[in-house]
């Protein structure tokens, strides 16, 4: 069935809007972006902007929504080809996409505007990284493993924003494998049954 006319029309406006917002967030900080700002570099009235969000932050909220649903849908997608030994059926089509999408996801990676892209970013993956973990690691301490998956975690934001910064130098390839080795290694490390209960005591 053919998506109506009415519902194409309103798909586009909210990418116009969309697309504008993140174009003016390359040139200055988010809290100087005004409804006119987009409205005029969307070439839309005001009137047709509050049709569709309530203020500049709801905007930057349903970017942010359709990011984090992208990255689920991934993460999702995964759990169809889950190995025990790599996270790269993963990790391949997420650095894909934040490479294809990087004006975008380096200013939500970098936004310190009032949403908290960071820390539902860190949840999304605390969320579904917790029982991926259990599938390969079924004798780890809870508490080792808390500990363990924050530090990965935040590791990844990390490697995610200075591969950004660096303007993708390192292959994307490459990138994925350093990543894997870096997650990879630490969970084994430190939470394989024995030897992690050993290494900590």
């Amino acid at each position: 069935m053919n998506e109506p006319k009415q519902d194409r029309r309103i798909r586009r406006t909210q990418k116009l809007l969309r697309d504008s917002l993140i174009e003016l967030m390359q040139e200055k900080a988010f809290k100087n972006i005004s409804v006119k700002d987009i409205t005029e570099r969307a070439d839309l009235n005001r009137g047709t902007f509050y049709l569709h969000y309530n203020d500049t932050y709801q905007l930057l909220q349903s970017i942010e929504d359709e990011v984090l649903s992208n990255f689920q849908e991934m993460i999702r997608c995964y759990s169809h080809s889950f190995q025990l030994d790599t996270l790269l059926p993963v990790l391949n089509p997420v650095i894909d996409y934040i490479s294809s999408n990087s004006a975008l996801c380096r200013i939500l990676f970098e936004n310190t505007a009032s949403t908290d892209f960071l820390n539902r970013f860190h949840r999304l993956i605390n969320e579904n990284g917790q029982e991926i973990i259990q599938h390969m690691f079924p004798g780890a301490d809870p508490a080792i493993s808390d500990c363990c998956f924050e530090f990965i975690t935040y590791g990844l934001i990390g490697l995610i924003r200075q591969w950004l910064d660096n303007g993708q130098a390192l292959p994307k390839a490459q990138l994925a494998a350093l990543a894997d080795r870096a997650v990879m290694g630490t969970a084994d490390r430190l939470l394989r049954e024995k030897e992690g209960a050993a290494h900590l005591a």
